[in-house]
């Protein structure tokens, strides 16, 4: 049982990289300069949103994984957000 909560936890840690690499390139390439062609602000608004909205349910439930996870993606998403409002 206990090998089974170590297993799931790692994947859980594990899946918050692996979705965390896909938003990190775009931002990091805008910000850099590398790119100049932005997501679409209702992609970007939409995700915002419901990483916000996962955040809330995180903090009630106190789940660390998650509470890491979605702070991790609303900072990011908060940045493209701002890239794509302010530029």
């Amino acid at each position: 049982m206990m090998n089974e909560k170590k297993i799931s936890e790692i994947c859980g840690y594990v899946g918050m990289v692996l979705i965390h690499s896909a938003t990190l390139p775009p931002t990091l390439k805008v910000i850099l300069g590398y790119a100049t062609n932005l997501p679409p602000i209702e992609m970007i608004l939409l995700v915002w949103t419901g990483l916000f909205l996962f955040l809330i349910r995180a903090i009630s439930t106190n789940d660390k994984l998650y509470i890491l996870s979605n702070s991790i993606g609303f900072f990011f998403n908060s940045i493209l957000l701002a890239l794509i409002v302010f530029k």
